[in-house]
């Protein structure tokens, strides 16, 4: 693949990660439309969906980190490649910085989200979610985010510096 090409072990696997983060997203999304009712009155129906979600996030691991094995393999990758040097720390520190920032914004949304909900009388957004659906939801997409900026600003520094 293009995207792999004169890339080494790390910012391969970002780009899955990357990938699977979208996918995941959309999957969870999706599932979010078929839900019925709240969590206070279908309980088992989120449960289930946050379970086949996991279920999907593990097979996608399994068959994407399999392909980029099997891949490295027979394109001649030594292991000299997955050796983790300075460069990788740091544009991995730099990442991660980014990345508990916005987890930082996302909680502090989430709550103050909620706070307004629980005090605030008409509160414009979304009145028709109650606050442990919204904080249910808004901790997946939040996590889904984290991950996807910290391997998408791990990718950008890995093309920034080559």
């Amino acid at each position: 693949m293009m995207i792999f090409k004169d890339s080494n072990f790390s910012e391969q696997t970002a780009w899955i990660s990357v990938t699977f983060t979208v996918f995941i997203a959309w999957f969870y999304a999706n599932g979010m439309k078929q839900l019925e009712g709240t969590f206070s009155t279908h309980a088992d129906q989120i449960v289930g969906l946050w379970a086949k979600t996991m279920f999907a996030s593990i097979i996608f691991a399994v068959i994407a980190f399999s392909a980029l094995a099997i891949m490295r393999k027979f394109s001649g990758d030594d292991d000299d490649n997955l050796l983790i040097d300075e460069r990788d720390e740091l544009i991995e520190a730099r990442a991660t910085r980014w990345a508990y920032y916005n987890l930082s914004t996302c909680i502090i949304i989430l709550f103050v989200h909620i706070f307004c909900q629980g005090v605030i009388t008409n509160y414009p957004f979304f009145p028709n979610v109650p606050p442990i659906d919204f904080l249910i939801h808004g901790v997946m997409f939040s996590s889904l985010l984290v991950e996807f900026i910290l391997r998408a600003s791990q990718i950008y520094r890995y093309r920034k510096a080559a």
